[in-house]
């Protein structure tokens, strides 16, 4: 037995389930503001809107976000500065301050895939 026998521990690796993911998170569109992620409602050229959110922005405030698109008509991500026009408990309304040009056509095609989709 050696000297530092009692800081070795036995950790048991978790059995992973089929069809469950291990710690990847699932796929899904959010926004994400200062560390939390609220469901992405829509997304434009001109902005976005969340269907949920926790009020932490008022309407008129500029705040920097990351958003994160991962579905079947689209999968990108981005962060940007954008220009909070409505936010309560409910959702949340913002619109870009500046966008480039090619993730501006990122989003214009996104919104064409859910557009022939009919979505």
């Amino acid at each position: 037995m050696g000297l530092f026998d009692f800081l070795k521990t036995t950790v048991k690796t978790p059995k992973k389930t089929p069809g469950k993911p291990g710690a990847r998170k699932a796929g899904g569109s959010f926004v994400t503001v200062d560390g939390k992620s609220f469901p992405l409602a829509a997304i434009t050229t001109k902005g976005f809107a969340t269907s949920s959110f926790d009020g932490s922005l008022i309407g008129g405030q500029n705040a920097k976000i990351a958003v994160t698109v991962d579905d079947a008509y689209g999968r990108f991500n981005f962060a940007c500065t954008v220009m909070i026009s409505e936010a309560d408990t409910s959702k949340c309304i913002g619109a870009w301050t500046m966008l480039a040009p090619d993730l501006e056509a990122v989003i214009r095609k996104y919104g064409q895939n859910k557009k022939a989709a009919g979505k």
